[in-house]
C-alpha cells in the first residue's frame, strides 16, 4: 500500500524550525515554559519516529517483522502519552482544582491501561499487524487510538474554557483553532487510512501552543527589550509558591525625569536602552525586569552571584554615560535584598523596594542601600501604620496638638500652630512625617486635612475667648490639598459653618509648593485672600525655591526653616547668613517666625536680631487641647 508521507515530512521540518527558534531566542522562565519544553522535545521525537515508522512499514520485509513491530509499538506508546502530557500542562481554574485533580487521576489510569493494551498488541495483534503478504493491517482496537485522542481534545478544550480568564481572547482563539485543526487531521487520517495528517496537525499545534504559553514577545518591554512587570508578576509568584530562594537587586534611575527635561525624552530612551543592555550583559542568564519607568530588577538564585552582580552594577553607574557623543552623569539608587522569598508576596516585595528607595532623600551620585533587619523592621512598621491609617480615617481617630509661638516684642504667646497627631493602640504615637507621608501616597491627605480642620474649628468655637490673647491659628496645607481643584472652598465653608472669623486662621504653605503656579494653586491662593484668611510661607530656606517667585504671592508671615538655625551660636558665617535673611525679609514687610529654637543661646541671638516670633521646644512642645487651655489660664 502506498502512503502519503508529505505531511509527515512537513511536520518534521516545522518542528525542527520551531525547536531552533525556541533554543536560540530569549526564553521565559516559568512552569509553563518548562512544560512546553518537555512537550516540544517529546512531540518532536514522536513526529520523527512516526515518519521513520511509516518509512519502515513502506519498506517492510518478513525478515524484519519483529523489529518493525517493536518500532511501531514504541510510536503508539508515544501517541498515547502525548495527549495526557498536553492535558496535564494546561492549568485549570482555581474553582475546579479538586475536580481537576480527580479527573487527572482517572485520565492517568486510562493512559496506563491504553499503554498496557498497546504492549499486549505484540502478542494479540488487536491494534495492528502485518498479514501474510506483508501488508499493514489495522486491528479492531485501532479505532480506540483515535477515540482516545479525541477524548483528550475535548478535555483540553473544557479545561481551557474554564480557565479562559487566564488567557486573552486572541490566545483562546489560537487554542480553538489548534483543536479544530487537530481534530480534522485525525478525522481525515482515520477515514482515509493512508494520508498521515495527525503529525502535521500536532506540528501546527506546537506553534499555537508556543504562541499561547511561551511567546516572550508578549512580556517584553517595548523600549528596553527586557522582561516587563506583567511577566515579573507571574514569574516571581512561582518563586514564592515553591519557596525557592532568590536575591534581588533593584536599580532606580531617579534622575530620569531630569534627563528627559534637559536632554529630551529621546535621549532618555536611548540611555534606558543602553542601561538595559548593559544590565543584561553584566547579569548574563540572570533575569532582568523593568517593573516601572525608572526601575529595573535583577533576580539571582545564589548569594555569590548576587554579591558579584551588585558590585559590577555599582561600578557601571560610577562612570558617565555617552550618548550621541555627549557624556551624561546618570546616577542610580541600587537596593539589595537578600532572601527575597521571605517577603512571601510579590506586592510586598515591590512595596519594600519602594521603601528602600524612599530612604534615600537626595543623591547626586550612585547610592547603594542594603536591606537589613533594622530597615526591614522599619518597613513592617510603616505597613502596619498604612493598614491602621484607613481605620483612623474612617473612625476619625486623629488628634490635634497645638504648639504656641512666642512673641518677642511682648514676651508672650501670640499664635498657635495646629499639628496632626495619631496614636496606634499598640505602637503608641506615630511620627507625623510617617503617617503624613503614607497618607500622601494613598491619596488620603486631603480627607485627613478636612477632618483635622473641622476639629480645629470646633476647638476654637468652644474656646473662642482664647482669640482675645492670640492672633490666629496656623494650619498646614499639603501640596495635594493646595493643588486639588475646589479644596480651598471646602476649607472656607468649614469656617463659615462654625461661624468663625476668617482672620482667626492662617494657612501655611511650603516654599516648594509656592513655586507651583498651577491653575488650581493660584485659584486656592485667591480664594483664601478674598475670604480674609492669611497665608504663611513655611519652611523657608529648606529647599531651592526661586525667591522671586515665592515673594510674588500674598504672604504675611515667613517661617524660617529650623535647618537654618544649625550652628548660629558657634559658626559666625551661619549667624551672619541667618541675620541677613531676617533683615532683608523684615525690610520687605514680612513678619518673621524662627522655627526650631531649643536653647537659650539661640533664643538670645534671635531676640538680638529682632526676630518677631520664635517657635520651638525651648518655649513649648506641641500640646494637647487640655494642656494648652491650662497654659493660657496661668
Amino acid at each position: 500500500m502506498n502512503y502519503n508521507i508529505n505531511f509527515q515530512v512537513a511536520a518534521v521540518i516545522i518542528t525542527a524550525l520551531l525547536l531552533y527558534h525556541f533554543l536560540t531566542q530569549k526564553k521565559l522562565h516559568n512552569a509553563n515554559v518548562k512544560t512546553f519544553t518537555y512537550i516540544l522535545v517529546l512531540s518532536g521525537l514522536y513526529i520523527l519516529s512516526d515518519l521513520l515508522g511509516t518509512l519502515t512499514i513502506m519498506n517492510y520485509t518478513a525478515e524484519d517483522e519483529g523489529t518493525v513491530m517493536g518500532i511501531l509499538t514504541g510510536i503508539y506508546l508515544l501517541d498515547i502519552l502525548i495527549p495526557y502530557i498536553l492535558y496535564s500542562c494546561i492549568p485549570d481554574s482555581h474553582e475546579n482544582e479538586k475536580k481537576s485533580g480527580a479527573l487527572s487521576v482517572i485520565c492517568a489510569g486510562i493512559t496506563v491501561a491504553m499503554m498496557i493494551a498497546v504492549l499486549g498488541n505484540l502478542g494479540s495483534g488487536g491494534f495492528f499487524c502485518f498479514d501474510s503478504n506483508g501488508v499493514f493491517q489495522k486491528g479492531t482496537g485501532y479505532v480506540f487510538l483515535y477515540l482516545y485522542a479525541l477524548v483528550y481534545i475535548v478535555l483540553i478544550m473544557q479545561r481551557m474554557i474554564r480557565s479562559r480568564e487566564d488567557y486573552t481572547p486572541e490566545k483562546m482563539s489560537i487554542a480553538g483553532e489548534f483543536l479544530v485543526i487537530e481534530g480534522v487531521c485525525i478525522g481525515v487520517e482515520l477515514y482515509t487510512g493512508y494520508i498521515f495528517l495527525s503529525d502535521f496537525g500536532l506540528a501546527l499545534g506546537l506553534i499555537f501552543l508556543y504562541l499561547m504559553m511561551n511567546n516572550p514577545g508578549d512580556y517584553i518591554d517595548s523600549t528596553t527589550g527586557v522582561f516587563d512587570k506583567r511577566y515579573f508578576d507571574n514569574w516571581i509568584q512561582e518563586k514564592f509558591t515553591k519557596g525557592i530562594e532568590f536575591h534581588v537587586i533593584a536599580v532606580e534611575l531617579f534622575m530620569l525625569k531630569q534627563i528627559n527635561q534637559v536632554y529630551g525624552s529621546s535621549t532618555g530612551d536611548l540611555l534606558l536602552v543602553q542601561i538595559a543592555r548593559e544590565l543584561q550583559n553584566i547579569t548574563g542568564s540572570v533575569q532582568v525586569f523593568r517593573t516601572t519607568g525608572n526601575c529595573f530588577l535583577i533576580i539571582t538564585d545564589s548569594l555569590t552571584e548576587y554579591e558579584k552582580k551588585r558590585q559590577e552594577i555599582e561600578n557601571y553607574f560610577k562612570e558617565p554615560f555617552e550618548t550621541d557623543g555627549e557624556k551624561i552623569t546618570f546616577p542610580a539608587i541600587i537596593c539589595g535584598i537578600i532572601n527575597g522569598e521571605k517577603m512571601e508576596k510579590e506586592d510586598v516585595l515591590l512595596a519594600y523596594i519602594e521603601y528602600l528607595i524612599s530612604l534615600v532623600k537626595r543623591a547626586d551620585e550612585t547610592v547603594v542601600i542594603q536591606s537589613d533587619d533594622r530597615i526591614l523592621e522599619g518597613f513592617r512598621y510603616e505597613k502596619e501604620v498604612e493598614h491602621f491609617l484607613k481605620t483612623a480615617v474612617d473612625k476619625d481617630l486623629f488628634e490635634v496638638y497645638y504648639q504656641p509661638v512666642f512673641w518677642t516684642k511682648e514676651d508672650r504667646y501670640i499664635t498657635l500652630e495646629a499639628l496632626s497627631r495619631l496614636k496606634h493602640p499598640c505602637m503608641g504615637m506615630i511620627p507625623p512625617d510617617v503617617f503624613i507621608g503614607i497618607a500622601e501616597r494613598q491619596g488620603l491627605i486631603a480627607q485627613i486635612g478636612l477632618l483635622q480642620f473641622r476639629r480645629v474649628c470646633r476647638f476654637i468655637k468652644e474656646n473662642e475667648y482664647m482669640m482675645k490673647q492670640i492672633k490666629n491659628v496656623k494650619f498646614n496645607l499639603s501640596p495635594s490639598e493646595l493643588l486639588k481643584p475646589g479644596h480651598s472652598q471646602l476649607l472656607i465653608n468649614i469656617v463659615k459653618e462654625h461661624e468663625l472669623l476668617p482672620k482667626y486662621f492662617q494657612f501655611e504653605i511650603t516654599e516648594t509648593v509656592a513655586t507651583e503656579y498651577s491653575e488650581s494653586f493660584c485659584k486656592a491662593v485667591e480664594d483664601f485672600t478674598n475670604a480674609g484668611i492669611g497665608l504663611c510661607l513655611d519652611d523657608f530656606g529648606s529647599g531651592y525655591a526661586n525667591l522671586n517667585a515665592v515673594l510674588r504671592l500674598p504672604f504675611d508671615v515667613v517661617k524660617m526653616d529650623r535647618s537654618l538655625l544649625t550652628g548660629i551660636t558657634c559658626d559666625e558665617q551661619a549667624a551672619v547668613f541667618y541675620h541677613s535673611i531676617v533683615t532683608v525679609m523684615q525690610n520687605m514687610g514680612y513678619t518673621i517666625v524662627a522655627e526650631g529654637a531649643e536653647t537659650e543661646e539661640e533664643v538670645s541671638l534671635l531676640r538680638e536680631w529682632g526676630v518677631d516670633m520664635v517657635q520651638g521646644y525651648y518655649f513649648s512642645r506641641p500640646l494637647p487641647e487640655a494642656e494648652l487651655l491650662r497654659l493660657f489660664m496661668l
